[in-house]
């Protein structure tokens, strides 16, 4: 029942705009690039006009490590610092001094690709478009009511939730091994990985002490997480709906119901943070910084929790919880 499941969203039209889609993600990234750490371009308000350093690289990169370093000792001296900021700054220090730069023009790039937003954007909309029909297309079909009358309706639904987990992790592979891959090709073989992650990050303060490697990872583990929960949260929306048009409305309207209420003013001062942090829009548009950051902490049950780490958690509850959702509306609703 999952081959089949499998071939009928191959041969559906959607199928063929996500795989296009995919490519022009992919080709748009091959054309951003954040400023590397070895360029210095800059806007002169007093001069109203566009600078480029043309000093060597060296000096360049040195001088900006330099300042990235001041910043995070300074968190360090600071008396007002966060105990946990002040901690995670020293430590970063201790783990890495940035006394010299060192190549990482790849993880510069490659970290900034993983979870570019317009990619990211064009990649939550092949998932909704493709799981919000999984159910939905045969119940306007009338073909719902074969397969839940046929000794095979569990293994006919149940496929639909192994692509439901399946389909955002493929997508996202193929979009990491085409990324991986451009930037492998105009920036060379990954670098220095194993060095502290504040040197390919702009705001180095609030970095927490990992490696580069470590912080790329957490980037693909949290938007994997994001994939994953709107898939199947779609996918119970699926379930649940009569056609097409609903199920995305309530898809999308899911997505942004986040950022909607941090509006909501009454809500409790701890829950609007973890909205205003954690909401899926922020995110995307990386207006927020989850991955890799700190965020400061937040008390709950009598207990002082880190909000970023906290957020990823939460994002991982939304897809097991639409996952037991689903396994429920299989059960209870579907096949009575």
């Amino acid at each position: 029942m999952l081959n089949w499941a499998i071939k009928k969203i191959l041969k559906d039209k959607s199928s063929i705009i996500a795989f296009i889609l995919i490519i022009i993600s992919i080709l748009i990234i091959s054309f951003t690039k954040p400023m590397l750490e070895t360029q210095n371009e800059y806007w002169d308000e007093s001069k109203n006009e566009y600078v480029i350093d043309n000093r060597s690289k060296d000096v360049i990169s040195n001088e900006k490590l330099a300042i990235k370093k001041e910043m995070v000792q300074s968190a360090v001296d600071s008396p007002d610092s966060d105990k946990t900021l002040k901690y995670i700054s020293k430590e970063k220090l201790n783990l890495d001094n940035g006394n010299k730069y060192e190549n990482v023009d790849f993880y510069k790039v490659f970290a900034d690709r993983i979870d570019f937003s317009v990619s990211i954007i064009i990649m939550m909309i092949i998932i909704v478009m493709l799981i919000s029909n999984l159910y939905t297309d045969e119940v306007v079909a009338n073909v719902s009511p074969i397969i839940l009358s046929s000794k095979q309706k569990n293994k006919a639904l149940y496929s639909k939730v192994i692509i439901a987990i399946l389909l955002p992790i493929l997508v996202y592979i193929v979009y990491l091994g085409g990324t991986w891959l451009i930037t492998y090709i105009q920036y060379g073989k990954p670098l220095n990985g194993d060095l502290q992650a504040y040197r390919i990050i702009d705001i180095a303060v609030l970095v927490k002490s990992m490696t580069i490697n470590q912080y790329v990872l957490s980037k693909i583990i949290t938007t994997t997480l994001i994939f994953l929960g709107v898939s199947i949260v779609c996918l119970l929306i699926s379930f649940l709906s009569n056609n097409s048009v609903k199920s995305i409305s309530i898809s999308a309207g899911f997505i942004v119901a986040g950022k909607v209420l941090t509006q909501f003013s009454f809500l409790p001062k701890d829950i609007l943070l973890l909205l205003d942090r954690g909401n899926y829009i922020d995110v995307i548009n990386r207006t927020s910084k989850i991955s890799g950051f700190y965020n400061g902490k937040i008390d709950i049950l009598s207990k002082t929790v880190d909000i970023s780490n906290l957020i990823i958690i939460i994002y991982a509850l939304i897809a097991i919880i639409g996952l037991l959702g689903c396994i429920y509306t299989i059960k209870k609703v579907l096949t009575k």
